[in-house]
C-alpha cells in the first residue's frame, strides 16, 4: 500500500467504529467547483477531476466518476489503493449500490453531513436504520495535516448595468415563488444562487466568482450568513440599504435551531442533511431551487452583455490562436504555453475577472481526455501533426464565456477529417433546430448524437449546459443530455452550450463548442416554436472539414457562420488580424 493517507484514514475509521466512510467532491453547499479546503476526495485518491465520490472500507476503496474522466482517472488512480468504478456503464454499480452490497446489518456508515445533500442521504439510508449512520464525522479534519485554510476573500457588488435587475426586484420574485408553493420561509445553500440574488460576487473558489455563505428569506426578513471580514464598507452600506441582516457564517447552527413552526422551502439537492437537521422543528416543502429557475432565464440586459462579452472574448482568442499558429514551428510551445498565451490575451480585456475554468489544451492523444489538465510532467510540445483541442473561457463583469475549437497542426488524415466533420454535422444539426414550446434538452440531445450514432460512435457526456452570468460555467437546470435530468422545458432567454465531440483514446480528441440563446421563432395553429440564436463567433477549422460528407444545407450553414464571424470580429481588428481571419472564414 503506497497511499499512506488512506492508511491514516482507516486508522481513524477504526477509532470511530466506522466501517464505511464516504467522501464526496462537494463542499457545504453542494458546489461543483470547491475551494482547496474541500478537496479531500482529491487529496486522498490523487484523482484531480471535478466530479467523483470516494468510498472506503477497512479493506476496499472505490472512486466513482463519470465518462468525462474515465481515461484520466485510470491513470491518476495508479498506486492510490482505489478502484475505478465507471458511472453509467452497464453492469457497474453506483456507489450507493456498492455500499449496500458491502455492508452488513450492523455496519456503521460515516460522512460529514455538511457535505452530503439531503437527496443523497435519502437514497443512501434506504435499507438502513438511523443507527447505521454517523453523519457528523469529518475525519479528514483529523488526518489531513496540511489542509488549506477556509477561504475568506472579499466580496464586491455586481452593478445593475451588468445584472439588469436589482436585488429588491429579484427578492420580490423569490418571495412570490415560495409563497405560491405554500411556504413562509426559504433557505438557500447554493453559492451561485446567493451571488445572483444579492448581486454580489467573490473570490472564494478558484476560477469562480462565488463566496461561501447561506441565505435565509422570510416574508419580512432576509438574512445573509457570511464571514464579516469579507464585507467592506461599500458592501456593508449596500446590504443595510436593502434591509439585509448580516450574521457570521458559523452562526448558522445557533440561529437555525431557534426557528420553529415554519413552512420552510428548500432544495434537497442543494441543501445538506446537516442543515435540515438544524431546521428539524419545522415543516419542509421540497423542490428545485427557486433562484436557479429564475436566474436560468437571462434578462435583456444580461443577453446583450453576453453578446458583447463573447465578441471581446473571441478577439482575445483570435490573437492567441494566431500567435500559436505562427510560432509553434519557430519556437518550442507546449500545451502549458497554449494555456498561458490565451489567458494573457483575455487578461487584457476590460472587465476581465478570471478564467472561468481550467483551460483544456490537448494535443494529439491528450485531446481524447475530455478534461485534460496539462502540468510540467505531462505536457506535450506542439508538433506539426494531429489536432490541438482548446476548451477555454473567461469570467467578465459582462458575462461568462465557454468555447472550444479544435485545429489541425499538420495535414489531417482522412480519419481525422471524417471525425472532425461528423462533429461539425452534430453542431449544425442541433444549432439549426426549431422546436415546439415545452421541448426539453433530453428530447433534443439526440439531434447532436445522430450523425455520430450513424457511424457507431458516441461521447460519454452531455451535449451542452447552461452558462451563468458572471457565475458558474455549468449552470442548470437546462441542458442537453441523454439523462432525464435534462428533461427541463426550454424557455426564451435560457442559454446553452452545444459541444458534441469524438474522443479516441491514444489517437485524438475533437470538440467544437458554441453558445446559443433560446428565442421565439414563430407561432402558428400548431403552437409556439422556438429556435437557437448563436452568440459565439470564432472560426471552425476549414482545413479539417471533409466537404464530401456535408449536404448543401450544412455547407450553407458553415459558410454563413463564417461570414457572420468575419463581419462581427473584423471591425475590431487591425489589418494583419483581418487578413488572418479572412483566410480562416473563406467559403467552402
Amino acid at each position: 500500500m503506497k497511499n499512506k493517507k488512506l492508511l491514516l484514514l482507516r486508522e481513524k475509521m477504526k477509532e470511530e467504529n466506522i466501517d464505511i466512510y464516504i467522501i464526496p467532491s462537494s463542499d457545504f453547499h453542494q458546489s461543483e467547483y470547491v475551494s482547496d479546503y474541500f478537496k479531500g476526495r482529491k487529496w486522498i485518491t490523487n484523482f484531480t477531476g471535478s466530479a467523483g465520490t470516494a468510498v472506503i472500507t477497512k479493506d476496499k476503496a472505490g472512486l466513482w466518476t463519470d465518462g468525462r474522466y474515465f481515461i484520466q482517472a485510470e491513470k491518476e488512480l495508479i498506486d492510490s489503493g482505489f478502484e475505478l468504478f465507471k458511472m453509467g456503464v452497464e453492469g457497474v454499480p453506483d456507489h450507493l449500490e456498492w455500499i449496500k452490497s458491502n455492508a452488513s446489518n450492523g455496519s456503521i456508515v460515516g460522512f460529514d453531513g455538511k457535505t452530503l445533500a439531503l437527496s443523497s442521504y435519502e437514497k443512501l439510508k434506504d435499507g438502513f436504520s438511523d443507527n447505521n449512520f454517523k453523519i457528523d464525522k469529518d475525519l479528514l479534519e483529523e488526518v489531513w495535516s496540511d489542509r488549506p485554510a477556509f477561504p475568506k476573500e472579499k466580496v464586491f457588488l455586481h452593478e445593475i448595468k451588468y445584472a439588469g435587475r436589482t436585488f429588491s426586484e429579484k427578492l420580490k420574485d423569490v418571495r412570490d415563488c415560495y409563497q405560491n408553493k405554500g411556504a413562509n420561509m426559504y433557505f438557500i445553500s447554493s453559492l451561485d444562487d446567493i451571488a445572483w440574488l444579492f448581486n454580489l460576487r467573490g473570490r472564494d473558489v478558484t476560477n469562480n466568482s462565488t463566496f461561501y455563505s447561506y441565505a435565509l428569506i422570510s416574508d419580512k426578513d432576509t438574512t445573509l450568513f457570511i464571514d464579516s471580514c469579507k464585507i467592506d464598507s461599500k458592501v456593508s452600506d449596500y446590504l443595510k440599504e436593502n434591509n439585509v441582516i448580516v450574521k457570521e457564517y458559523n452562526d448558522i447552527s445557533n440561529i437555525l435551531t431557534t426557528i420553529e413552526n415554519k413552512k420552510v422551502y428548500l432544495s434537497p439537492t442543494k441543501t445538506s442533511i446537516y442543515i435540515k437537521s438544524l431546521l428539524g422543528k419545522n415543516e419542509f416543502i421540497l423542490g428545485d431551487e427557486i433562484t436557479t429557475q429564475l436566474k436560468a432565464i437571462k434578462n435583456h440586459v444580461e443577453i446583450e452583455n453576453f453578446k458583447k462579452t463573447y465578441l471581446n472574448d473571441s478577439i482575445a482568442l483570435l490573437r492567441g490562436f494566431k500567435y500559436i499558429e505562427e510560432n509553434f514551428m519557430k519556437k518550442e510551445l507546449t500545451e502549458l504555453d497554449v494555456e498561458d498565451i490565451i489567458k494573457s490575451e483575455r487578461e487584457k480585456l476590460e472587465g476581465y475577472f478570471s478564467i472561468s475554468f481550467d483551460t483544456i489544451a490537448g494535443h494529439k492523444d491528450h485531446g481524447a481526455l475530455m478534461h485534460f489538465k496539462a502540468n510540467k510532467e505531462n505536457t506535450y510540445t506542439l508538433e506539426p501533426k494531429s489536432f490541438l483541442l482548446v476548451d477555454s473561457g473567461g469570467h467578465y463583469l459582462g458575462g461568462t464565456t465557454d468555447i472550444t475549437r479544435t485545429f489541425a497542426l499538420g495535414e489531417p488524415t482522412s480519419e481525422e477529417k471524417k471525425d472532425f466533420t461528423l462533429v461539425l454535422k452534430s453542431v449544425i444539426m442541433l444549432s439549426k433546430a426549431k422546436f415546439l414550446k415545452g421541448t426539453t434538452g433530453y428530447r433534443l440531445d439526440l439531434l447532436a448524437r445522430y450523425p455520430l450514432w450513424l457511424e457507431g460512435m458516441d461521447y460519454k457526456c452531455g451535449t451542452g449546459h447552461g452558462v451563468g452570468f458572471f457565475l458558474n460555467i455549468h449552470e442548470g437546470p437546462q441542458g442537453f443530455s441523454v439523462k432525464n435530468s435534462s428533461d427541463i422545458p426550454f424557455e426564451v432567454g435560457m442559454n446553452l452550450t452545444i459541444e458534441p465531440g469524438v474522443y479516441k483514446e491514444g489517437k485524438h480528441g475533437i470538440r467544437t463548442e458554441n453558445t446559443v440563446v433560446v428565442k421565439e421563432a414563430f407561432t402558428n395553429k400548431d403552437g409556439t416554436f422556438y429556435e437557437f440564436e448563436t452568440i459565439s463567433f470564432f472560426p471552425i477549422d476549414r482545413n479539417s472539414i471533409d466537404t464530401s460528407i456535408l449536404n448543401s444545407d450544412e455547407l450553407n450553414w458553415i459558410n454563413s457562420y463564417h461570414e457572420t464571424t468575419y463581419n462581427t470580429l473584423a471591425p475590431h481588428l487591425n489589418q494583419e488580424e483581418k487578413n488572418w481571419l479572412k483566410e480562416k472564414t473563406l467559403p467552402l
